[in-house]
């Protein structure tokens, strides 16, 4: 049974919509923003906030949408939208946070990052500019960061209350766009960035499980490392899904197209982010 109603923000804030998360039907009232893997009425079709089940009837904001100009953590951090939800204006007291952030950033950048050496590295670290990708994982770390400091501030209406986010999972390079009515789309994203880099096909997967490796890495630090946040939790969702097969151009075990799961693999993801945000919840 699916006792997490998913409504977006421009429902909350209609008068006439049937959408209240004060109403007493809901136990825990929990806001989400984020990026595609969050997106709802775009494609794909499914996301990871879908399938969530919590133990008790629960409410759950998105502000994420498809085709937004939130696209980097800096400024999903700026969101007017997401400052809007969080002021006590509004009246609504979230029991939690579910934050999607920093692989848009990440793919955004990596056609930057990586590169063909002269020589033939050892490990796929050799094929990435150390200086580049350090300056994106730092925009990412600024933009929780930001996050944070916006939940924390005088007049939020979330003080103090757990985020959760994740850290996304290996992804296989591959000339498999995302797809509206069967027609290409958006992406690939990966692949035209190796591909134009005229890296051999065989490091392909390598090179790409150091990146989103690099990115779980940072994004997890920021809940265990020496300047932790607070009240800050990270999923580790790699090694979940089923990995994509190579050269596959459409749908491929847990994966819809290159970067976003199809609703199994997003099912797989919700269910351990629901354990973690359930242990999370007041009462």
């Amino acid at each position: 049974m699916n006792n997490v109603h998913i409504a977006r923000w421009s429902d909350v804030l209609d008068l006439e919509a049937d959408c209240n998360p004060h109403d007493r039907q809901y136990r825990h009232r929990i806001l989400a923003e984020g990026d595609s893997w969050f997106s709802i009425g775009g494609f794909p079709g499914s996301n990871l906030l879908f399938p969530m089940r919590l133990q008790h009837p629960a409410i759950l904001v998105n502000l994420g949408y498809p085709g937004d100009t939130i696209r980097r953590m800096a400024k999903i951090a700026e969101n007017h939208h997401l400052r809007q939800a969080m002021s006590r204006s509004h009246g609504y007291r979230w029991h939690a946070i579910l934050l999607s952030g920093g692989g848009n950033d990440l793919i955004e950048d990596v056609a930057g990052i990586v590169f063909r050496p002269g020589g033939r590295p050892d490990h796929p670290a050799g094929y990435c500019d150390e200086a580049a990708l350090l300056q994106t994982l730092d925009a990412v770390e600024r933009g929780y960061r930001r996050i944070v400091r916006l939940r924390d501030r005088k007049g939020s209406s979330c003080r103090n209350r757990p985020i959760v986010t994740h850290t996304y999972d290996f992804v296989t390079p591959r000339n498999s766009p995302a797809r509206f009515f069967g027609l290409p789309a958006q992406g690939p994203w990966l692949y035209p960035a190796l591909k134009k880099a005229r890296i051999p096909r065989r490091l392909w997967n390598d090179i790409s499980d150091y990146l989103v490796g690099r990115l779980a890495e940072r994004i997890g630090g920021l809940a265990t490392g020496p300047e932790r946040l607070p009240d800050f939790h990270v999923v580790n969702t790699l090694d979940t899904l089923v990995p994509a097969a190579p050269g596959e151009t459409r749908e491929s075990n847990d994966w819809m197209n290159e970067i976003h799961p199809n609703a199994v693999g997003y099912a797989r993801l919700a269910r351990k982010i629901s354990r973690r945000l359930q242990r999370l919840l007041p009462g």
